[in-house]
């Protein structure tokens, strides 16, 4: 690439750097460079390669190829990694086991079902072996005591469903109607499995049997059930979770005297008000076996090593090179079992990284410091790579000084807007990507703050460990998280430009004298949300790789001046107990958290260094956009 001289004095006042960092970048070529980036998408991104989910051998694949540029680039393996691999399990991963049954009875009617056909277990729920429990009609298993949306509904209300099973609706009242309470035709997050879930789990149900809505169910002209995994999964879930046929459990309604769920949902579309009762002698017998398989997956990692007194700083470029195979877990488009390719989520990151590692080594000269490039696995899981590297490093996280995340950078737009996140991390970096990136002529967008997005993506790992970081991110789009999301659609030539920043950046910090200082960054303005919901904030970060023994929920850290951090909750600690109840997994540590309110007050117990410690903690409020 090519700058005019002028622009470069520019960027060098700006950002207090040397100059010979600068001028020293290599001059590449527009065509050949987007030419690399576009093969490297569309081999990551293609059919072949199965959505590069894990357990697929598309996503093997991935990592091979990742290894081989990084081979043919001229890196290095690290050492102590099994080759240009960082092998890890990701655990429990669950698998349905042989043989479920569902019996539900009411007076002298028997209804067995039929797996696959009348009744599902869903991965989001556990192992059971229930006889004889009560049913219960929860309505849609909603608790939604909501000022923003000005509702107070609760289909639990005066119901104990303690040790039962809940019959309840998938989605949530008013479905389909511009008016509806519950936010208009766009579901808030009271629809969301997780909800329903932590709210029965709050509640003492032992099991959930739920049905699809009535407005959906006309409105696709089909009764479908979801997949053993569509809903996700929990490894810690401690109730069942079994979807059925409407056809089905209206058997059920008829055998116990009561109305069909379409006449049921009709009364509380129209006032709002719920329909949950006791099913009389209406009970449930079922067997659910849940297979836990460790999914072998792995980081790939390539060395540039430095030259000189600072040989042994080290600074990561990374990106996730994984997503969501066929779809199930984290797909916005569920029940579709099509490929979902994620060429820019994170085909385009990939591809970035790959081509910053061939331009990097390429350079006659060594760097003063070491450069580790890295493709993550496993992110879409929850940041699980990028953790397990910071908590396994095979460089001294005390000499990295500087990370670089590169995240769904394939879309940039008409108006070149470049979402940046983390240049608050270090002294000096906000002027120097504001410069770097006005060269290119694209707009830098800095995120100020931990708020929102911040933790959504790899860097965050490193953010805990306290290295400062730069996250370049393109934003999300109708594509994101679903099948559509393909080669064609990326903007190579927008690709080309973040590389050259990208590239200018690590050259600078490569280069620089001194290493860059850390700084923590506090909550930034709040960003947008796709949900409503709760407005309790606590700020701690639970684990969801790493399961302790025994039950509790494993905090990966806390958010800086959250009232966790406040509290003195620290990374490491198993939270047992939130205001006197016992936490034995995420979903009960979220039902605890959402009967609470902010400004209140509560005493929650972790343990700690094998000590259990009381801490009083001050609820907050959750940002809201």
């Amino acid at each position: 690439m090519t700058f005019r001289r002028s622009r470069i004095a520019l960027i060098v006042a700006a950002a207090a750097v040397p100059a010979a960092a600068l001028f020293a970048a290599p001059v590449q070529d527009v065509s050949p460079s987007q030419a690399r980036l576009k093969a490297d998408v569309t081999y990551l991104a293609s059919d072949e390669r199965e959505g590069r989910g894990p357990g697929t051998k598309g996503l093997d694949a991935a990592a091979d190829y990742i290894a081989a540029s990084f081979k043919e680039s001229g890196l290095k393996p690290a050492e102590g990694a099994d080759g240009y691999f960082q092998n890890f399990e990701l655990p429990g991963e669950r698998g349905l086991g042989d043989n479920p049954t569902l019996v539900l009875k009411a007076g002298e009617s028997s209804l067995k079902g039929e797996p696959k056909s009348t009744f599902m277990p869903l991965a989001l729920g556990g192992p059971v072996d229930l006889k004889d429990i009560p049913v219960v009609f929860a309505g849609y298993g909603i608790t939604a005591k909501d000022e923003d949306l000005k509702l107070d509904y609760d289909d639990y209300a005066g119901l104990d469903v303690k040790g039962k099973a809940v019959l309840i609706i998938r989605r949530e009242p008013q479905q389909g109607q511009d008016d509806s309470r519950f936010g208009g035709k766009q579901n808030t997050s009271y629809a969301a499995f997780t909800h329903k879930l932590a709210n029965a789990v709050k509640h003492g149900a032992k099991a959930i049997v739920m049905v699809n809505d009535d407005f959906t169910t006309k409105k696709d002209g089909k009764d479908e059930l979801m997949e053993f995994s569509d809903a996700g999964g929990n490894a810690n879930a401690s109730i069942g979770f079994v979807m059925v046929t409407r056809e089905f459990a209206n058997g059920l309604m008829k055998a116990a005297g009561q109305p069909s769920l379409s006449e049921l949902e009709a009364l509380i579309d129209a006032d709002l008000k719920p329909q949950s009762r006791v099913l009389e002698n209406a009970t449930l017998d079922a067997t659910v076996a849940i297979e836990k398989k460790a999914l072998k997956v792995k980081n790939v990692i390539g060395v540039l090593e430095g030259q000189g007194p600072h040989a042994e700083e080290t600074i990561v470029v990374g990106g996730h090179y994984d997503h969501l195979g066929y779809g199930g877990f984290g797909s916005l488009k569920p029940g579709d079992k099509s490929i979902h390719n994620g060429a820019d989520d994170n085909a385009s990151g990939t591809a970035t990284v790959l081509e910053l590692a061939r331009r990097l080594a390429a350079r006659k000269d060594p760097l003063p410091r070491r450069v580790v490039f890295m493709g993550f696995s496993a992110e879409e899981r929850g940041l699980i790579g990028s953790a397990y590297y910071t908590n396994h490093p095979l460089y001294p996280l005390k000499n990295t000084v500087a990370m670089l995340n590169l995240d769904m950078v394939g879309r940039l737009n008409d108006s070149r807007d470049l979402t940046v996140f983390g240049t608050g991390t270090s002294p000096g970096l906000d002027k120097l990507v504001e410069a770097l990136a006005t060269d290119q002529e694209i707009k830098a967008k800095q995120v100020v703050g931990t708020q929102g997005e911040f933790f959504a993506s790899d860097h965050a790992s490193f953010y805990m460990k306290d290295i400062p970081v730069v996250f370049f991110f393109t934003g999300t789009h109708p594509e994101y998280h679903r099948p559509a999301d393909d080669t064609d659609l990326i903007n190579f030539e927008g690709m080309k430009r973040i590389a050259d920043v990208s590239e200018l950046l690590l050259l600078d910090l490569a280069q620089r004298p001194e290493r860059p200082k850390f700084v923590k960054l506090g909550r930034g303005p709040a960003m947008a949300s796709a949900s409503r919901g709760s407005g309790v904030y606590l700020g701690s970060r639970p684990s969801y790789a790493d399961v302790p023994e025994g039950g509790g929920v494993k905090l990966d850290g806390v958010n800086d001046d959250s009232p966790a951090a406040k509290g003195g909750m620290k990374a490491g600690d198993v939270v047992v107990k939130f205001a006197g109840k016992d936490v034995k997994d995420i979903d009960g540590y979220m039902a605890a958290m959402s009967g609470h309110k902010p400004g209140e007050t509560i005493e929650i117990v972790v343990r700690r260094d094998g000590k259990d410690v009381a801490l009083k903690i001050t609820l907050g409020t959750r940002a809201r956009d």
